[in-house]
């Protein structure tokens, strides 16, 4: 199995003991080191195979696994370059293989901005006038939308973040067949330092409660958490000759 981005190894423990050979891949060598280091204290270290490398260029052969795991929002990280991330998985899975990942929905992309927000006392100016920052064009989002980097709007990192759709759409167009997903994390109205500090101002409480509703904190809809897993099948392809290569046959 293919596990991508496991950092210093929060979900490979449990990969393992379910009795999976491992290949983990991540950019960094410190962390494929700590994860080197806790599997070798859970006895399992021999079925563990570290490899530094990134998800956009894996080195490895067509169909090398039968599974794929892509937990920590590695989608979004990639940014632009998630279509060549999916590409890879797609490529070195073999047809049928599964793969699971998460995504961070516009629920999630809102949260973490509200949180820093809230963290740098910063968070009823926003929510007096939402307008000013770029939380409408999260809660705007109908497919995939890009939070950008920018320290002066408290967005600390650089990431997209896609709706159930917008993910199979993709996922569609790299090779994959969706056949579940989950809904992670409910808002919680945004955790309670959030309500506990928007609750001092009314128009900010109001604006808070729509953003909630906008984003999608309605009973039935998939977008409730900070994002979403979902299972995914490597379609099997074949080749077409295309029709500059068809020849008709000769008549008679």
């Amino acid at each position: 199995m293919l596990e991508l981005g496991p950092g210093p190894g929060r979900f490979t423990p449990a990969i393992l003991a379910a009795g999976a050979r491992v290949v983990a891949v991540d950019l960094s060598r410190p962390m494929l080191d700590s994860l080197g280091r806790r599997a070798a204290g859970r006895q399992r270290g021999s079925a563990l195979r570290p490899v530094r490398g990134a998800g956009e260029h894996l080195p490895f052969r067509v169909g090398s696994f039968r599974a794929a795991v892509a937990y920590g929002n590695i989608l979004g990280f990639s940014g632009r370059g998630g279509e060549q991330l999916l590409a890879e998985l797609a490529r070195t899975l073999r047809p049928g293989g599964v793969l699971i990942l998460d995504v961070a929905s516009p629920v999630g992309a809102a949260t973490e901005f509200l949180e820093s927000a809230s963290r740098q006392r910063f968070l009823l100016r926003i929510l007096r006038d939402p307008a000013c920052y770029f939380v409408d064009e999260i809660v705007q989002s109908k497919g995939r939308g890009h939070q950008p980097y920018a320290p002066e709007r408290m967005g600390y990192f650089e990431f997209d973040f896609y709706t159930a759709p917008a993910a199979e759409e993709i996922l569609s167009a790299s090779g994959f067949r969706a056949i579940d997903r989950m809904a992670i994390a409910p808002i919680g109205a945004y955790r309670e330092r959030l309500t506990t500090l928007a609750r001092r101002d009314r128009v900010a409480w109001q604006n808070l409660i729509e953003l909630e509703e906008r984003v999608g904190r309605r009973p039935g809809v998939l977008e409730t958490g900070h994002g979403f897993t979902i299972a995914a099948l490597r379609r099997s392809t074949k080749w077409r000759p295309s029709s500059s290569r068809v020849r008709s046959r000769p008549s008679g």
